[in-house]
């Protein structure tokens, strides 16, 4: 018998490696980078408040944070079919598997003349975490200043990860003064076991996949030969693909 197949059993027919490896790639490809799970945990900068929605009065306190599940993202933003602006494609993936985000010149669409609010791609990071007084799963994404708090925090986790092999870091939700602003801190509190929810180990196979694709969006936004990239993309906010103002 190969040593490229399993031995059969009730006389099924032999399942190779390959026919595995295929199947594993497709549930690659057909699984999100990233997952947004749960409800969304909201950090306002202007007043150092944690909250999700549509409940803005109740504010967090402490939860399980989920490290496998960091990661970050690119969005674009445009007209969608339904004629409302929203996010028309993205990419972005697990820290874990691989993935960072490339600089903004080699996305598609760079142009360094464009305003950052005119820009219809928009970088963020994502983290899971588990509400404690009831299990309730919420998904923390950060943008703009906000990712600096969270950077701060993946920098002490993964520090002390070796030392609670099993666990992750429970934390408690605070903000610290940036300026005029705040910037969210995840102080850590403890550690203990995610539980039901926790993101699968890391998939490097997954990070390949995803590089790939960003490939494949760079041939999808790449500007009309004998065009600028300045140039195409005003002409597709005039063909009113960003009229809106895009939300948060």
């Amino acid at each position: 018998m190969s040593e490229n197949a399993t031995a059969p059993t009730n006389g099924a027919a032999q399942i190779s490696d390959d026919e595995i490896n295929a199947l594993a790639d497709a549930a690659r490809a057909l699984s999100p980078g990233m997952r947004f799970v749960g409800r969304p945990l909201n950090f306002g900068w202007e007043n150092g408040a944690w909250y999700w929605k549509p409940d803005r009065d109740h504010g967090e306190k402490v939860g399980a944070t989920d490290l496998r599940s960091a990661g970050e993202a690119w969005k674009r933003w445009g007209r969608m079919d339904n004629g409302k602006v929203g996010i028309v494609d993205q990419i972005g993936g697990r820290y874990v598997d691989g993935w960072r985000n490339p600089p903004r010149h080699a996305m598609p669409e760079a142009d360094e003349d464009l305003p950052a609010s005119d820009d219809p791609w928009k970088e963020s990071s994502s983290l899971v975490l588990k509400r404690l007084s009831d299990d309730q799963l919420l998904t923390w994404s950060a943008v703009y200043s906000s990712r600096e708090g969270m950077g701060e925090f993946l920098a002490i986790a993964a520090k002390d990860w070796r030392d609670h092999i099993g666990c992750m870091p429970v934390v408690l939700l605070e903000s610290a003064p940036d300026g005029k602003n705040f910037k969210p801190r995840l102080r850590i509190i403890g550690w203990q076991a995610f539980g039901e929810g926790e993101s699968p180990p890391a998939d490097p196979a997954r990070g390949a996949l995803l590089r790939k694709r960003l490939e494949e969006l760079r041939q999808k936004y790449a500007a009309p030969e004998g065009a600028t990239s300045k140039a195409a993309i005003a002409g597709k906010k005039k063909r009113g693909d960003l009229d809106d103002e895009i939300p948060f």
